[in-house]
This record gives C-alpha cells, structure tokens and sequence, in this order.
C-alpha cells in the first residue's frame, strides 16, 4: 500500500507540474493571446477536427514530451519521482534507465486513457457546444483503463502496471 501512495503522490506532483505548464503557461499565458490573431476563433472549435487537434498540439504533445524526456535516460526521473525516491527502470537484471524510445512508448500507454477520455468529449461533437451533453461510452473505456492500470499495482507480486508489463519496465523504490 506504502508503494501505490508513493507512486500516485509521484503522479499527482508530475500532473500538477504539467498543468502548470500547460494549462496556465502554454494555454492561457501564451496561446490565448495568439488564438485569435492566427485565426482560432470559438466556430473554429466547433469542428471536432480542429479541437482534437488543437488538444493534441497544445495540450497532449506537451505532457507527452515531459514524460519521455524526465522518465527516460536523459533525466534522473520526473519530480515527482525523485521527490518520493522512485526510478523507472528497465524489468531485467541490470535495471538501467531506460531508452527515450521505450520511454515514449510508456508515456502513450500510460497517457492512453486521458486520450480516450479525450475522444469522448470532443467526437462526434465537442460536449462543449452540445445543449444537453450525454454521457459517452468512449470515455467509460478510458475511465476503466486508468482505473485497470492501477489496479494493477496491487495484482501483480511485481508492482506493475499493465502499460510496464507490456513494454517491461518497472518503477522501483531508491
């Protein structure tokens, strides 16, 4: 139990530093002054394209880059990991870092659920300019990966989530 608090305190550090520097710097520092003069108005939104791609470029591709780059062998770890002694290693013997390849593969399945849930707002129609917003069966799927994922750690004897035992990696205790 003391190992899933140390790694959710972990996530919740590194997802707070992402949405500093997403939300607050990326989005509303520095794009909602240029949304408009590079011609982003609110009908531009109301395409399901153009939102998803701007959720991408803006939003995803950032968090995504954060997570390669601090959790591969560039970095000593995310923050949030190296505040709570926590590495990411290779699931064999020599336990090295591991290769920015492999930590961009980890980064996408350990991300795919926030995508999935992305989907269902915005496809067929952005739930924002829907009237009367219904549930989306898309975002259950993505609720129930995130919660399969950690209820992994608990399942397996190793500590791992699905998306580290499907690329073999692990996150060990320093």
């Amino acid at each position: 139990m003391r190992y899933f608090i140390k790694r959710t305190f972990a996530y919740l550090i590194d997802c707070t530093i992402c949405y500093s520097l997403v939300m607050i710097l990326i989005q509303w520092v520095i794009l909602s002054q240029l949304r408009e003069k590079i011609g982003i108005t609110e009908e531009w939104f109301e395409n399901s394209l153009n939102m998803e791609l701007y959720v991408l470029v803006s939003i995803s591709f950032p968090v995504w880059l954060y997570f390669t780059l601090l959790d591969s062998k560039i970095a000593k770890g995310s923050p949030g990991k190296r505040l709570l002694k926590l590495s990411l290693v290779e699931q064999n013997d020599s336990q090295q870092r591991i290769s920015v390849g492999k930590s961009f593969l980890r980064t996408i399945l350990k991300l795919l659920p926030w995508e999935i849930i992305h989907l269902g707002i915005i496809f067929p129609v952005p739930l924002y300019f829907v009237e009367e917003p219904e549930f989306r069966l898309v975002s259950i799927i993505g609720i129930l990966l995130f919660i399969s994922y950690a209820l992994s750690i608990f399942l397996k004897r190793s500590k791992q989530t699905l998306y580290d035992m499907l690329i073999k990696t692990q996150v060990i205790e320093k």
